[in-house]
């Protein structure tokens, strides 16, 4: 498995996989929107084949009268692929490029 920053070209097998795994969905203008505004916040899981199994989509909250945080708008794993840490690993990915983000 690898896990790494999300491009423009993976957004739409990152809807596809929200439209597998979840029952909130998402236009596609919406992927677009935090892939441009925040691409350093969302990352995939691929399998050893290259292909999508997961994501996390992520953005900064730009409220001015908080202090800055970043927020997880959509995560899954498809299910032939969890329980295996990736959700997790995602996380943990999205989280520390918020972290150095925020400074």
């Amino acid at each position: 498995m690898n896990i790494r920053c999300a491009k423009p070209c993976d957004l739409m097998n990152m809807q596809h996989c929200n439209l597998l795994c979840l029952p909130e969905n998402y236009q596609m203008k919406y992927y677009f929107y935090h892939g441009l505004s925040w691409p350093q916040l969302s990352y995939v899981a691929e399998d050893e084949s290259g292909s999508i199994v997961g994501y996390v989509l992520a953005k900064m909250e730009e409220d001015s009268d908080d202090d800055p945080h970043g927020h997880i708008t959509s995560l899954a794993v498809k299910r032939s692929h969890r329980r295996l840490g990736l959700a997790q690993k995602l996380m943990d990915q999205s989280s520390g490029s918020a972290n150095v983000t925020i400074g």
